[in-house]
Formats: C-alpha cells, structure tokens, sequence
C-alpha cells in the first residue's frame, strides 16, 4: 500500500480566501453552474472536476467533486456548498464532513444529509454501506471510475445519470428495509 497522505487543513489566508469566495456573486454563480439535479435524486450532482485517490488521504477511494474557489485555491466541492450553507466559522470547525447518501458528488448541503462527522464515524458507515447494492459504495466500478462516469453524464443530460441509477439497481438488485 502507498504512503499515507494527509489532508491539507484550510489556514487563515484559506479561510480568509473561502470567505472572500462566498461573498463573491461571480464565484457562486461559477459553482452553481457546476450543480445539476438529476431526475428522481435527493442528491445535488457535482458536474465539476473530480479528485482522484492520489488528491485524497490513501482511505479515500476519490471520486469527490473539486472547486477552485480562487487563484490557486482548490476545495473538495461538498466543503465549498458546506461553507455556502453554514458559514466559514462552521466550516473550520468541520474537520471532515459525512454523507449520508454516500455519494461523493453530492453537493445537497441538508440536515441529516452532510453531517460533521469524524474518520471513525465515516468508516464505520462505509463498513455497512458497501455491502448494500443500492449504495454507491457497491458500485461495481468503483468510487473514482463512477464519480467520473456519472459526472460526465450529468453534463450531456442529468436523465442520463438517473437512467444508469436505474440500470445499477437492476444489476444489483434492492435491499428492503425491515421497518
């Protein structure tokens, strides 16, 4: 296995820079313009780049959407929306977000849909989470090769990516809940 890599907290210049960022109409219309709502979905769908696992720590499988929020500053997409939604203050304090759709274009910044959640939390959802074939995490292509497939057809036409939704839950079958 490689080297672990660290994730860069935002300093103050970042922090300064993200907040300067959100208050920008051209910056946030930039990013909007990023967002596609796909038929059918909860989830907003990130249209933008996307890091891989080398941009990531080494648990990461990537996938997540980027969002460079001023000249040579770059933000994982979700962290950006989080920042939108709740402020740079909360954000600082978010040392790493969890989502619950487990899609890591989502950028639907919501009660119990992104939470502040911590790497054991994460791993332990994820634990459960990719055994479930409705879950993004059993996607047989795997996080980074999906994130970019699906973020491609999201771009020509977001009907696109709820067809293939579709196709994988087919392929994958539905898991009912108990309750």
């Amino acid at each position: 296995m490689g080297e672990r890599v660290a994730v860069r907290r935002l300093d103050d210049a970042g922090l300064a820079a993200v907040a300067a960022a959100i208050a920008d109409p051209a910056v946030l219309t930039r990013y909007r313009a990023k967002v596609a709502t796909v038929p059918g979905s909860e989830c907003l769908w990130w249209t933008g780049a996307v890091a891989g696992r080398s941009e990531r720590e080494r648990t990461d499988g990537g996938g997540h959407g980027r969002f460079w929020y001023a000249p040579g500053r770059v933000i994982i997409a979700h962290r950006f929306a989080y920042a939108v939604m709740h402020g740079v203050d909360a954000l600082a304090e978010a040392r790493l977000l969890g989502h619950r759709c487990h899609n890591p274009l989502c950028q639907r910044i919501a009660p119990d849909h992104v939470v502040v959640s911590s790497a054991a939390q994460n791993r332990r959802e994820w634990s459960v989470q990719r055994r479930l074939p409705y879950s993004p995490l059993a996607d047989p292509r795997g996080p980074r090769r999906r994130a970019r497939e699906l973020r491609d057809l999201a771009r020509e036409d977001p009907q696109l990516v709820a067809d293939d939704l579709a196709r994988l839950q087919e392929l994958l079958g539905e898991q009912l809940t108990l309750w």
